[in-house]
């Protein structure tokens, strides 16, 4: 496409350029035969050719230095009809660009090089009268406003189009990162309702499942209830998993798969954990359903940290708060013997559901005591 483009181009220079040169020369051959004026008259044809030539020889570099090649076929404009056109699509390229100082400088050229042929009558046939040549200067200088005026509006074309390229580029970049944020947070979201969910149950399964492994002395009554607690547990999780499966299903990620826990559902968790116990500060039913579901699983993680990092140790489950303010929730308990034995990703996604609803955590561990303390806001944002 640009190869054909160059062509056409160069093409038209040089048929543009004939009809100039056969007009220009046509119309003043001296009919005296071969004299000094007849060969002055021939010598300034094939120069006209010749360097009408060489501009046309420059068209096709004019995108590679559009300046300096708008300079030299304006400045033989003045010298060569022939290169006339091709000076004309050069100043169009230099026009396209939409600088007034190149412009201005290759307009200058041209004026510089008329005004030099012109004093020093380098040009064939007779001196030129005034009249004619403020025709000349007149012509010229509408056809060169009228083609810097087409080359500018090209320009200016060119740079809408541009922009409206880049408009898209960044657009759809910016579409890529949305679906990849949806994405991540989709990720997120799942393995949190999955560890939320069934952490819980699965540590229980895992406990009872030591027990039966490393004790001995159990009667077969006891071994029969742990096997059925564990029984039971997994069942539970497997029902667990498949309710958040199908929330997760859920066109929009809209959790209206099943009804979700809340604080009131607390009396049933901790029936589970013997070591445990619950000071409830506040009317769970006046708790938003949102904000009780988070606090739900936020005390069921802590629960589940305390049972892997503290086994057998006692948790106190602390609620406090009132309508409008915030909702504190403080589990604590007896820290174990291993430092830092209570890092995991069970506290980072106690951070994270705290955070996704403008809450607060904070993590301590001192006095031989490992306390988790979480505010939520009573109403949402």
């Amino acid at each position: 496409m640009r190869v054909w483009g160059e062509i056409w181009r160069v093409l038209l220079s040089l048929l543009g350029g004939a009809v100039i040169w056969a007009v220009t020369f046509g119309s003043s051959v001296p009919v005296d035969g071969p004299t000094a004026e007849y060969a002055r008259f021939t010598a300034f044809m094939v120069i006209d050719v010749l360097v009408g030539l060489a501009a046309i020889a420059l068209v096709p570099l004019r995108r590679m230095a559009p300046l300096a090649v708008g300079l030299v076929t304006a400045f033989i404009t003045g010298v060569s009809g022939f290169g006339g056109v091709a000076a004309l699509i050069v100043l169009v390229s230099v026009a396209t660009r939409r600088r007034w100082s190149e412009i201005g400088a290759v307009v200058a050229a041209g004026l510089v090089s008329f005004i030099v042929v012109e004093t020093f009558d380098l040009h064939a046939g007779p001196p030129t009268e005034t009249g004619s040549e403020l025709l000349v200067v007149g012509i010229a200088a509408a056809l060169t406003a009228a083609v810097v005026a087409i080359g500018w509006a090209i320009g200016g074309r060119r740079e809408l189009l541009a922009s409206l390229r880049e408009r898209a580029r960044l657009s759809d970049a910016e579409q890529q990162l949305r679906l990849a944020q949806a994405r991540e947070h989709e990720r997120t979201r799942i393995a949190r309702e999955m560890h939320d969910v069934l952490a819980h149950q699965l540590s229980l399964v895992a406990m009872h499942a030591s027990a039966l492994r490393h004790r001995s002395d159990l009667t077969p009554e006891q071994t029969a209830e742990a096997v059925g607690v564990v029984h039971e547990r997994a069942k539970l999780a497997l029902d667990d998993l498949r309710q958040v499966l199908g929330v997760l299903r859920e066109p929009g990620g809209a959790d209206v798969a099943a009804p979700q826990p809340s604080l009131a559902d607390l009396d049933a968790l901790l029936a589970d954990e013997p070591h445990a116990r619950l000071e409830l500060g506040v009317d769970a039913a006046e708790v938003p359903p949102t904000i009780g579901r988070h606090a739900y699983r936020i005390v069921q993680e802590c629960l589940t940290n305390a049972r892997r990092h503290a086994p057998g140790q006692p948790v106190t489950v602390r609620i406090d708060g009132a309508p409008g303010e915030r909702l504190r929730i403080a589990v604590s308990n007896p820290r174990s013997g291993e430092p830092g034995s209570a890092a995991g990703y069970g506290l980072i996604g106690i951070d994270e559901r705290a955070r996704s609803v403008g809450g607060t955590s904070a993590v301590t561990s001192d006095g031989g005591e490992h306390r988790v303390v979480v505010d939520l806001p009573w109403v949402l944002a």
